[in-house]
């Protein structure tokens, strides 16, 4: 198998961008779903509340495009910023677009804290300048949350050994390492024994899918139309497996980086999927007629793990085992290296 197209999403629900390399880290591809929106609830007679925000229910959402920025120095490999521009469908004004820094300055910044899927972690609130464009945009109040070195634990047995071993490991010695030339005062104190996590991610570090399945997908379809893998929202999306689905039943892959590492990926869960696969990017609303219909047209067949039994399954989520560090790109040689005898069975809620 190869890999054929990789994805990062900057902030969570927008649309991503498509790469053609990516660095892996500790918890992704870098720079994936390091932020975040969340509306304003409540204020001046009620307390402040802060509600997360999704495609799925924020159908908008899908109208943000995010693009990188080259780098002033000119490295093509290198990029510090990104840039969001909103497009309403029906609009007769120009588009209208912020630069964001993918490392910000959080020196300032008030803490908040964010619980997804009942996974919490304290993020940055970064501040008017930001919050005012995007409350602009969507026409209520919005914060944009940077989660910076915090992290959301993984719950239930999504969680492989072997990938926690492997990346808590690294965690470590990059600890010391920080630790040889920063003052005390710097590092955080527990750093070393901290667990590794996820970011704005639902609940795994990468999504997998394959060509194949998205070709039968789009076979539910009428002739002459195709379903856009970019509703699926993947990270790497592979071609060359057996056929559609068999992918339910892979354990682990291994990706041969063109610099000579062996990136490991431990697939432990499915992505059981929702209503955003019907979203029209054009109109950032249910689309109308068969294409606002995929979800529906899933359902038969695909409803095959036994933790979502109400909705169909598209693609594996997967942690990483070994490779932090590396660059993966299109191209590369993919592998199958542990096949399981029966899909897995989801328990993000049980601890």
């Amino acid at each position: 198998m190869k890999v054929t197209q990789l994805y990062i999403y900057p902030v969570k629900s927008l649309r991503g961008i498509a790469l053609p390399s990516a660095t892996v880290v500790g918890t992704g591809l870098e720079n994936d779903r390091t932020f975040m929106l969340l509306r304003v609830e409540g204020g001046e007679t009620t307390p402040r509340k802060l509600n997360n925000m999704s495609v799925s229910r924020v159908t908008e959402m899908a109208l943000f495009k995010t693009a990188l920025v080259q780098s002033s120095e000119g490295d093509g490999d290198s990029f510090e910023q990104f840039t969001v521009t909103y497009a309403g469908p029906s609009s007769s004004l120009p588009p209208t677009t912020i630069t964001i820094p993918f490392v910000p300055d959080t020196e300032n910044l008030e803490m908040i804290d964010v619980v997804m899927h009942k996974s919490p972690t304290q993020a940055y609130d970064m501040g008017a300048e930001y919050n005012s464009w995007f409350s602009a945009q969507f026409g209520y109040e919005v914060v944009l949350a940077y989660i910076g070195n915090m992290r959301r634990p993984v719950l239930g047995s999504l969680w492989p050994s072997a990938a926690q071993s492997a990346v808590t490991s690294a965690t470590r010695s990059v600890s010391r390492y920080l630790s040889s030339y920063l003052p005390s005062s710097i590092v955080a104190k527990g750093e070393e024994s901290r667990p590794p996590g996820i970011t704005f991610a639902d609940i795994a570090m990468f999504l997998i899918v394959t060509e194949e399945s998205l070709a039968e997908a789009s076979s539910r379809l009428p002739e002459g139309m195709e379903m856009d893998i970019r509703k699926f929202r993947p990270n790497i999306v592979l071609s060359g497996a057996e056929g559609a689905w068999y992918e339910d039943l892979w354990g682990q892959i291994n990706i041969e980086s063109k610099d000579g590492v062996e990136v490991e990926l431990a697939l432990t869960a499915n992505c059981a999927r929702c209503v955003s696969i019907n979203i029209d990017y054009s109109t950032g609303k249910q689309a109308l007629g068969e294409k606002g219909t995929v979800l529906k047209k899933l359902m038969p067949d695909r409803r095959v793990d036994k933790g979502n039994k109400y909705s169909p399954i598209f693609g594996r989520y997967g942690y990483l085992g070994k490779g932090a560090g590396s660059s993966i790109s299109i191209g590369d040689d993919v592998s199958v290296v542990k096949r399981l005898e029966e899909p897995t069975t989801f328990d993000w809620k049980t601890k």
